[in-house]
């Protein structure tokens, strides 16, 4: 990490960033060639059509300054479904615990990885970890899979082993649980009065499953929830008690760690960008992610080059990360110099994906 360039590469391989409209904007562009980033959000907003999704995959697949970025996508089911027609749709994950069958399980998460395949992502935020324990909630709810922490334990894993097996690295969320609180972190900071025992018998269940038993999870997602009898002053995100003593310590997670979306206002309304790097950078956080503003991006990478040259972050602790996500880059990704259009329109949409997913909405 000793010339500037060098290091601005290394530090943007730990962002994943987001942007307006289908085409990446000019000032995307930019950040790229500056910092080399480590990869992209694509929401409903980039999205508009088959063929324009598989020209926006196509071109971010050539960025990343030398090193493939994650081109990830929340593809849930349900309301968080954000690819258009003719991407096979899936009811909320409530539907799959009514079923209870993980061989069904496993063939969504195989749908969701092939289409997503074919189309030129690698990476899917899902599936949800969180456990339907709080009928208030109003942002986890039936996108859980159930309220019993062995249901999602047994059909999250099944649906992590769909997409591995068909080349998507999956993202478990919200660790340690969202399941539990009645606010909407989009909106204001969430809460959960749960101890260590309760988090212990209930929401850590299916992460420690994801970890443990193959394949093993590559990614997980943190929680904007501040545990209050765990640690009252920092949501999970930002809680080196949470991420380094819990998740990496206790649990012994080996993966990547990346933040929910750093511009949701459970963290800009408590929370500056330099904060949040320094924070970040101490709970344990290997990638961050910010999905809007490009002002916020800037300001975030400038806070972490800051960090890195004052040297109050231990060095080897910056290598660690920077591997981390190396490792899991070199593991699942291929080598894609373009998107195959007649295979992508044989694969998505077609007649035995629509059999599946009428399957889960049929209760079958």
């Amino acid at each position: 990490m000793s010339d500037l360039r060098t290091l601005k590469r290394r530090i943007g391989q730990r962002i994943i960033v987001g942007f307006d409209g289908p085409k990446v904007p000019p000032e995307v562009l930019r950040l790229d060639e500056e910092w080399g980033l480590g990869g992209f959000i694509l929401f409903k907003r980039n999205l508009p059509t088959f063929e324009q999704v598989l020209e926006l995959t196509e071109h971010l697949w050539t960025m990343g300054q030398g090193v493939p970025p994650f081109i990830g996508v929340d593809q849930e089911g349900g309301l968080v479904h954000r690819l258009p027609k003719p991407f096979s749709t899936f009811p909320d994950m409530a539907h799959l615990g009514q079923v209870g069958s993980v061989s069904l399980a496993y063939e969504v998460g195989a749908v969701l990885g092939r289409e997503l395949t074919a189309a030129g992502f690698n990476l899917n935020f899902a599936p949800i970890l969180d456990i339907n324990t709080n009928p208030q909630n109003p942002v986890i709810g039936r996108r859980a899979i159930s309220s019993s922490p062995q249901q999602v334990s047994s059909l999250g894993r099944a649906v992590i082993r769909g997409l591995h097996d068909n080349a998507i690295v999956a993202c478990g969320k919200h660790f340690p649980g969202h399941g539990d609180t009645r606010q909407d972190s989009h909106h204001e900071m969430a809460y959960s009065e749960a101890d260590m025992e309760r988090l212990r018998a209930v929401e850590l269940v299916p992460f420690h499953a994801a970890f443990h038993r193959p394949p093993n999870l590559d990614l997980v997602m943190t929680a904007h929830v501040k545990y209050t009898a765990i640690d009252p002053k920092h949501p999970a995100t930002l809680s080196r008690t949470m991420l380094q003593d819990l998740l990496r310590l206790d649990l012994g997670y080996k993966g990547l760690v990346v933040s929910d979306d750093l511009e949701m206002k459970a963290i800009t309304e408590h929370y500056s960008m330099e904060e949040v790097a320094l924070l970040g950078l101490e709970a344990g956080i290997d990638l961050f992610l910010v999905c809007h503003s490009v002002d916020q991006q800037v300001a975030l990478l400038e806070a972490l080059l800051r960090e890195a040259e004052t040297g109050s972050y231990p060095k080897h602790l910056w290598e660690r990360s920077y591997q981390r996500v190396r490792d899991v880059k070199a593991r699942h990704f291929r080598v894609v110099r373009s998107i195959d259009r007649g295979h992508a329109r044989e694969v998505v949409g077609n007649r035995e994906h629509q059999r599946i997913s009428r399957r889960l909405k049929d209760g079958k």
